[in-house]
């Protein structure tokens, strides 16, 4: 299993390689349609394996622990990661790993780096925490990040930081019947086939899984940047898969090299990594997928001429007592 998640890694810049060389021949919202469900199913394809991974690595017969292992494990059993999910990451320690990353492009591109302020108004010594997938975090904030930086710069607002809030987001209300209100159903998380109508929605919102229910604790990140905000005819196109501010040249020489989203860079996929702060188009969607997988979002306010604020709103995948 450990090979075939590994072998299916780079799908998504062959995707995006694909129908970059074939999207004179399909409209933008057909590619839309086809990848968002694709991808949704593919998170979660994903999320089970590398969680079942993950569990049998860390699980070793106590008969085989030798003194060295034994203490490994005792370590392991302190750890909060269960398989892949953190039940106490740290927002605040993602956004500043990811803000190195992207500084180190940025001063590699340009020359220069923006400074980041972190507002965590949280009590506890340790910031805010809840219980998610850490690398689903970095992509997301990775890509957020990217925009923001890259548009500040080109802005000549550098020396102005970029703003990011960690709120820790309130319990959903309970209904009449003691049940959480907006639970995500199967058809949320992708189980379903619009194409070709083996899963309908019908089928798959009445799929005997539990939903995740919303009241699990979760965050929201607010990102702001004095970079200009959003041009309106670039505002409505802003979650189309592909749409992108390369021209064509670039666009086709970041699909040769693999080089089209933070996601490659992180996980070590494809040539130079991140190079650019710019790509095919599929950071941005592709991010709001991973977000609204677990029953979050990703919510864009821009102000055209001044900046803009990017909210994220994540919840955790359970809550951990």
């Amino acid at each position: 299993m450990a090979n075939l998640v590994q072998t299916h890694a780079n799908t998504i810049s062959i995707l995006a390689r694909g129908f970059l060389e074939a999207r004179r021949y399909i409209s933008p919202r057909e590619v839309t349609r086809f990848l968002d469900e694709h991808l949704r199913a593919r998170i979660g394809t994903r999320l089970v394996a590398e969680q079942h991974i993950a569990l049998h690595f860390s699980s070793i017969p106590h008969a085989e622990l030798s003194e060295s292992h034994a203490q490994e494990s005792q370590a392991a059993r302190q750890s909060s990661y269960i398989g892949i999910i953190d039940t106490q990451l740290r927002p605040a320690d993602v956004i500043r790993n990811c803000e190195s990353f992207v500084g180190e492009i940025c001063e590699l591109r340009y020359g220069v780096r923006p400074t980041l302020s972190i507002n965590d108004p949280c009590d506890s010594p340790h910031g805010t925490t809840f219980a998610h997938v850490p690398v689903h975090l970095e992509y997301i904030l990775t890509e957020l990040l990217k925009n923001a930086f890259r548009a500040t710069i080109e802005k000549g607002m550098e020396r102005e930081p970029i703003e990011v809030t960690i709120a820790p987001a309130p319990e959903e209300p309970e209904n009449a019947d003691g049940v959480h209100e907006g639970a995500i159903s199967t058809h949320d998380q992708g189980a379903v086939d619009v194409t070709s109508g083996a899963n309908k929605p019908e089928v798959a919102a009445a799929a005997n899984i539990r939903p995740l229910e919303k009241s699990t604790p979760g965050v929201t990140i607010r990102i702001r940047d004095r970079g200009g905000g959003i041009s309106p005819e670039n505002y409505a196109k802003l979650w189309e898969y592909g749409f992108t501010t390369f021209n064509e040249d670039q666009a086709s020489d970041a699909a040769g090299n693999g080089n089209m989203d933070a996601l490659n860079a992180i996980s070590g996929v494809g040539g130079d990594g991140g190079s650019s702060l710019a790509g095919l188009g599929y950071g941005l969607p592709l991010g709001r997928a991973y977000a609204e997988y677990f029953g979050g979002g990703i919510a864009v306010q821009s102000l055209w001429g001044w900046g803009t604020d990017v909210y994220l709103s994540l919840r955790g995948v359970g809550r951990i007592e």
